[in-house]
């Protein structure tokens, strides 16, 4: 590979990156129409209503991101405080933050599949919905 060519994959990862931050972006910004050209967002669209509802301030920080040919992976904090039902959870006015972690595809300067899960088990803790799970020590893994 040229130093040409790799200039110009390391320009596609960096737009790649840019395309996968639409949806941080959009976060931050109560704009959902950031997502409007991206087929893979779809449910995204659907759930970030929910989010700003239940958590009028949350707020998504980028920790990390790698790319891998077409595919994105971004690791992301998500924080807010629990000031709507979610979920079928009554308000708490307990502030959270949790680790998402997203796989997205970009072809053609479009983002067409998006997988992510998020540690929603933290905020299940935090609201004091489910306990803490026990400090492990060397003595219990035995």
């Amino acid at each position: 590979m040229t130093y040409s060519e790799k200039g110009e994959e390391a320009m596609l990862a960096e737009e790649r990156k840019a395309i996968t931050r639409l949806a941080h972006e959009a976060i931050n910004q109560r704009n959902l129409a950031l997502l409007d050209d991206h087929p893979g967002y779809w449910q995204t669209r659907q759930i970030f209503p929910l989010l700003f509802t239940s958590f009028p301030d949350v707020s998504s920080t980028i920790e990390q991101q790698t790319v891998e040919g077409t595919w994105v992976t971004t690791r992301t904090t998500l924080r807010g405080t629990h000031l709507g039902a979610f979920m079928g959870v009554a308000p708490t006015g307990k502030a959270s933050e949790i680790m998402h972690i997203s796989l997205d595809q970009v072809e053609e300067g479009k983002l067409v599949e998006h997988f992510g899960v998020s540690d929603w088990l933290r905020a299940l803790i935090a609201f004091e919905i489910v306990a803490a799970p026990a400090a492990v020590t060397s003595e219990a893994t035995r």
